[in-house]
């Protein structure tokens, strides 16, 4: 198995760079002949944050190109239950993805709630929003 950063993840996803985007195709496609990808929780915030505000993807768009990324043969996720959960409430929600996935995080460690000042994130009925 092997971890493929962000910007690798990136390129398979959003092509901006044709080039770029056809080595990121062959090592992905590599990793998963030679045992899989393995996606961890960093590299799965990273590219939603370039999706939304550099490539302008808007929130489907953006859920549906994580989802994929997810749903990919040979792709393991660390803490995939957590991060399929926090996708489908970015999803359905207002606030960011890394928003979510800090919530589904703290919720598998018995800390349901998350105290924040983002008002958009505040909104979510397991937040405390700091007025």
């Amino acid at each position: 198995m092997e971890t493929l950063d962000t910007n690798v993840e990136l390129r398979v996803v959003y092509r901006h760079d044709p080039q770029q985007a056809d080595r990121a195709s062959a090592a992905w496609r590599e990793a998963v002949q030679s045992g899989g990808v393995f996606l961890t929780t960093t590299v799965m915030v990273e590219p939603a944050w370039v999706l939304r505000v550099a490539a302008k993807f808007d929130r489907n768009a953006t859920a549906g190109a994580l989802t994929n990324l997810c749903d990919a043969q040979g792709v393991t996720l660390e803490d995939g239950q957590c991060v399929r959960r926090a996708l489908d409430r970015f999803a359905r929600g207002p606030a960011d993805f890394s928003n979510y996935l800090i919530l589904e995080s703290a919720r598998e460690t018995d800390a349901p709630s998350v105290t924040t000042f983002d008002e958009r994130f505040g909104r979510d009925s397991d937040t405390k929003l700091i007025a």
